[in-house]
């Protein structure tokens, strides 16, 4: 009599669905030898990364190559890989060592695209929307009023507003890809907020509601 076959492979497709599972680590099934668990990296995290390096370089092209440039790191690093939490605190970490790195070989700064594509989530700077010229010259004015104060944060507090309100990580886990204590974060969280309020705007009302509401969703927030 034949043994009845293992239900392995039922557990590991039941895994690949849940793609907001952190308790599966996608590198160490790579590492391991599960060949297609880095193609569910590439799958979940290209637009966020592309995102978060376009919204700090302003370049489509460079966004993209530094992306590659990533996935290329974590190929060639695998072997060496052990897991040591979040995942996705790993890649930001690697993400942001990356970013920096290239911030201070470069000498200048060229942005190429108007904000609005950078703060849409699914943006593609090629692409162009239907609003009536009149309101997106407005909407582009204000736009640019924001690229431009952010351009005058410093790259430390750039980078944690950008994983912050852009990737929504918690200040704890912020402070972990930094490798900085979780007061700092906030600390930058708080100065960036209060310099861009003064362009966008004036009154402090918006920015500071939505500042407050962030701080208790924070507050409640797990590492």
């Amino acid at each position: 009599m034949s043994r009845p076959a293992k239900r392995q492979e039922p557990a590991k497709a039941a895994r690949r669905e849940a793609p907001g599972n952190e308790l599966e680590d996608l590198l160490e099934r790579f590492r391991c030898g599960e060949a297609d668990a880095f193609e569910d990296i590439v799958g979940r995290y290209q637009t966020r990364l592309v995102q978060f390096f376009y919204r700090l370089s302003w370049d489509r092209d460079q966004a993209e190559d530094l992306t590659q440039g990533l996935f290329i790191k974590l190929l060639r690093g695998a072997d060496r890989y052990r897991p040591q939490g979040r995942l996705s605190t790993f890649i930001f970490k690697v993400a942001t060592n990356l970013w920096i790195d290239h911030y201070r070989s470069r000498r200048s700064r060229q942005p190429l695209y108007s904000l609005d594509q950078a703060l849409l989530a699914g943006f593609d700077p090629a692409a162009e929307g239907g609003v009536m010229p009149a309101d997106q010259a407005e909407m582009n004015e204000e736009r640019e009023q924001l690229r431009q104060s952010l351009e005058q944060l410093t790259e430390p507090h750039r980078l944690v507003f950008e994983l912050a309100v852009y990737q929504q990580l918690p200040y704890a886990q912020i402070g972990e890809v930094l490798e900085i204590p979780i007061g700092t974060v906030k600390s930058r969280m708080h100065n960036s907020v209060r310099a861009l309020k003064k362009i966008l705007d004036p009154g402090g009302q918006g920015w500071q509601a939505a500042d407050q509401g962030r701080g208790r969703r924070q507050s409640g927030a797990g590492g």
